[in-house]
């Protein structure tokens, strides 16, 4: 007998509750195993926030948007709720998201990043790029639902979403991937340039061992000579005195 079966004999279950647990669970599992396969990627704080179209296609952020995603996938993931064996990696992951995008530098690079990409999908899609002036911005468009999409078009040079669902998720999709991409590459460039200014500071940190090892054997050098040195100088000075002694005597008489 299966434990559903055992479960479904006891008096005391439940079975709605048990479905909204297992429902739950299922939910919490899902979420971190998401999160944590961006980890292997390139951690984009706004994918890990699963922020929506807006982001991606429209170049916006809102701190409401940020907040309300925090506040629902950190109750999913949080360590003492969630049973998965790498909840505390994925919740960890979600908070450095969230402070990331709290940091409007950090939030206005990423945005750069993003309006990087779209424009390459755009171009190979042969999609005018639109001015922003041409996007719609509405609070309909804000509330990214169905109804406010079919009404409020999120622009003229883009997939309708109600009419056209997967060619516009197509292209949602690719500014993901895009934006994933440029991410990689920035890393690599970082990685490269973190090389560099180590390997320039090995090599100043050589030179300056160098040049102190240099400095500690010429002062050796001069010390051992030291005694040498004055030596010859009291003999110079000897032989300077034992001349002006003889000139002083005058010359010597011949007999």
């Amino acid at each position: 007998m299966s434990k559903e079966q055992h479960l479904e004999k006891d008096p005391s279950f439940n079975i709605d509750t048990y479905l909204r647990v297992e429902s739950t669970s299922f939910a919490q599992d899902k979420e971190a195993e998401r999160i944590l396969a961006l980890a292997a990627k390139a951690a984009n704080p706004i994918e890990v926030l699963d922020l929506d179209h807006k982001t991606w296609l429209l170049g916006r952020i809102d701190d409401k948007d940020i907040k309300l995603s925090y506040r629902k996938k950190s109750l999913l993931l949080h360590p003492d709720k969630c049973k998965h064996p790498r909840a505390q990696d994925a919740f960890e992951m979600l908070k450095k998201a969230e402070t990331e995008l709290s940091e409007e530098g950090k939030r206005a690079w990423l945005l750069g990043l993003i309006a990087e990409a779209r424009s390459l999908v755009f171009k190979r899609k042969g999609i005018p790029l639109p001015k922003p002036s041409s996007i719609s911005t509405t609070a309909a468009v804000a509330t990214n639902t169905t109804a406010a999409i079919s009404s409020t078009p999120i622009s003229p040079f883009m997939p309708d979403p109600v009419k056209n669902p997967s060619e516009f998720n197509l292209l949602l999709a690719s500014v993901k991937v895009e934006t994933r991409r440029l991410l990689i590459d920035q890393g690599k460039r970082d990685s490269v340039r973190l090389k560099n200014e180590v390997d320039r500071k090995n090599q100043e940190e050589i030179r300056i061992a160098e040049e102190r090892k240099r400095k500690a054997e010429t002062d050796k050098t001069w010390e051992q000579g030291r005694e040498e040195r004055v030596n010859d100088w009291r003999s110079f000075i000897k032989k300077t005195d034992s001349k002006k002694k003889r000139k002083s005597n005058g010359p010597e008489l011949l007999g």
